[in-house]
This record gives structure tokens, C-alpha cells and sequence, in this order.
């Protein structure tokens, strides 16, 4: 009975440890299909996960290419803004540059018309001025005429004088002219030597002018022998020799008073003073008789044809004076006072 019960304990026992393996077995066969299932399950999302991870690596690629290429673009903005700003910088120095040489360029225009403007005006006042003198460089010619005539007449005259008896020549009658006709031809050629000469001359003495005045004096009275001709000078040598004027400058006094004085009656005269003022100025005064007695409010220097020796003072000797004053008993005075630097 022990022996019975004992194996039947054992028995309950096998069937306990069966019961447990058995139980052990499922556990482990559910576990192992729980991990199978698990296992298939993970690895679903395994690959899913790879998939999305790959996904993602593409788009992280594709990101990093397009960060790369934005980047780049990037650059290329930056170097295109730094380009286009130094562009503009350029463009803005183009621009100085440019207006800074148009300013050049209209300032040296703007220059250059004043100095067409102003050699303009220097060649017209250089022509007035040539005008000028050669209205003042001139022996009229009306003037010039009638000496002429004068010597004609003169060896015409001279020529009649002269007989002849048994073959030889005799002068029948005396020569009352002041001078020779030969003379007054010879001083006629060296006054037009000394016009001429007068064109292309800056200045000359006072004893050069005081010279041919002397001259021109010597064939008016030529001309007029009735009238009373002098010429005071006091001025000493060294002032006549030092001081220069432009040439023919006292003509025109001596041709105006031969031109509309009256000089062919006993008492007519034509007086010149020369002197230095007592402001050390030089003073030409020339005082002549008319034909009758003449009114100041009448007398206009361009009546008398001083004008053109008024403009000639105005252009060369800035603060002289001339003036032009009819005087009692039908005389005429002209009187030039020049500032000689």
C-alpha cells in the first residue's frame, strides 16, 4: 500500500513537474511567438523607420544641396551687392569725374570765350588805335597841294627870271621867298618819310618832333608869307633828348591852325609854346589868329579835327587834358598837357 502510494505521489508529483514544464513550454512558446510577433512587428517599423530614415537622409541631402546651393547663391548675392556697389561707387565717381570735367570744360570754354572776347577787344582797340594814328600821322592833303603848286610856281617863276644875252644866263629879277622851292620839296619828302616812318614807331623824342614841327612851320610859312611863325621852346637838351612821345603827336595843332586860321593877312601868327608846368607835366600850347572872332559855346574840337588826337591822348597818356579855347581879337588857342611817365 505504501509502495502504491508512494507511486502515485510520485506519479501526482510527475504530473505537478509535467504540468509545470508544460505550462513552462507554453510560456516559453507564447513568449517565443509574443517575440516573433514583436520581432516581425519592430521590424516592420524597422524598415519603416529605414525608409523614413532613408527619406529623411535624401531630404537631408537634398537640404544640404540646397543649403549648399543657397549658400552659394548667397555668395553670389553678397558678390553681386559688392559688384553692384562698387559699381555705383564707380558710376558716382563717373559722375564726379564727368561734371567735374564738363565744370572744366565749360570754365575753359567760359575762358576761352573771354579771351576771344578780350583779344577781340584787343584787336579792336589795337585797330582804333592804328586808326588813331594814322588820322594822326598824316600831312593833309590839301596842304600838301598847294605846296606843291607853290613849288611849281616857284621854278616856274624862277625859270622866267633867267635871260640870256650873248649866250650867257643873267636873273633879272630877286627871289623873296623865305626858302628855296628845292628846300621846301625836300622838307616836303622828310616829313612824309617821317609820317610813314610814324606808323610803325612807339615814340620818338621831343627834339625828333620838335625837328619836323620846325619843318612843317618852315612850308606854311612857305605858304603864308605874311604870317608871323615861332616856336618858344624851354625845355633844356637832356628833357629833349629823354622824353618820348608817339610820333607826329603835335601835327595835328599846326595842321589845324593852318587849316582854319587866318594867316594870309600882315598881322596873322601861329605862336607854339613848349615848357614843362609846374606840376611836371609837358605843355604844347599853340595859339593862332582866325578870320573871326568865334564863339566857346560854337567851338567843338571836332570842328578844328582834333577829334581823332583827343582819342590818341585818351588810349596812350590816360590823366593829360587837351583844350580847345577861342580868345579875344580872333584868336584860337589849343593847348595839350600830357602826364609822362
Amino acid at each position: 500500500m505504501n509502495s502504491y502510494s508512494d507511486l502515485n505521489e510520485q506519479i501526482e508529483t510527475l504530473l505537478s513537474i509535467g504540468f509545470i514544464l508544460l505550462i513552462l513550454l507554453l510560456s516559453v512558446i507564447i513568449r517565443n511567438w509574443y517575440n516573433l510577433y514583436k520581432k516581425r512587428s519592430f521590424r516592420k517599423k524597422n524598415e519603416k523607420l529605414i525608409i523614413k530614415l532613408e527619406n529623411r537622409e535624401i531630404a537631408f541631402n537634398n537640404y544640404n544641396d540646397k543649403l549648399k546651393i543657397i549658400n552659394i547663391l548667397k555668395q553670389k548675392e553678397v558678390k553681386s551687392q559688392s559688384e553692384i556697389l562698387n559699381l555705383k561707387n564707380e558710376l558716382k565717381k563717373y559722375k564726379q569725374e564727368h561734371y567735374t570735367t564738363l565744370n572744366d570744360k565749360e570754365k575753359e570754354i567760359s575762358d576761352q570765350k573771354r579771351l576771344i572776347d578780350l583779344q577781340q577787344k584787343a584787336y579792336e582797340r589795337y585797330a582804333d588805335y592804328k586808326n588813331v594814328e594814322a588820322n594822326n600821322t598824316r600831312l593833309g592833303s590839301h596842304f600838301m597841294k598847294n605846296v606843291i603848286t607853290q613849288i611849281y610856281e616857284d621854278l616856274e617863276n624862277t625859270e622866267n627870271t633867267y635871260k640870256t644875252f650873248l649866250g650867257y644866263q643873267y636873273k633879272k629879277e630877286k627871289d623873296n621867298n623865305k626858302i628855296p622851292s628845292i628846300k621846301a620839296l625836300k622838307n616836303i619828302f622828310k616829313l612824309l618819310d617821317y609820317n610813314v616812318a610814324a606808323l610803325n614807331s612807339e615814340g620818338i623824342t621831343l627834339e625828333n618832333e620838335v625837328k619836323h614841327i620846325n619843318m612843317f612851320l618852315e612850308l606854311i610859312n612857305y605858304l603864308k608869307p605874311n604870317a608871323k611863325i615861332e616856336l618858344n621852346n624851354t625845355l633844356n637838351n637832356e628833357q629833349l633828348n629823354s622824353i618820348k612821345i608817339k610820333p607826329t603827336l603835335f601835327f595835328p595843332f599846326v595842321e589845324n591852325a593852318l587849316k582854319h586860321g587866318s594867316l594870309n593877312e600882315n598881322n596873322s601868327f601861329i605862336n607854339i609854346y613848349l615848357k614843362e608846368n609846374d606840376q611836371k607835366q609837358l605843355s604844347y600850347c599853340l595859339v593862332n589868329s582866325t578870320e573871326q572872332s568865334l564863339d566857346d559855346n560854337n567851338v567843338t574840337t571836332t570842328h578844328f579835327g582834333l577829334n581823332a588826337l583827343k582819342q590818341m591822348i585818351n588810349v596812350y597818356y590816360p590823366g593829360s587834358k587837351l583844350k580847345c579855347t577861342a580868345l579875344p581879337n580872333k584868336q584860337y588857342m589849343s593847348e595839350l598837357t600830357l602826364t609822362i611817365k
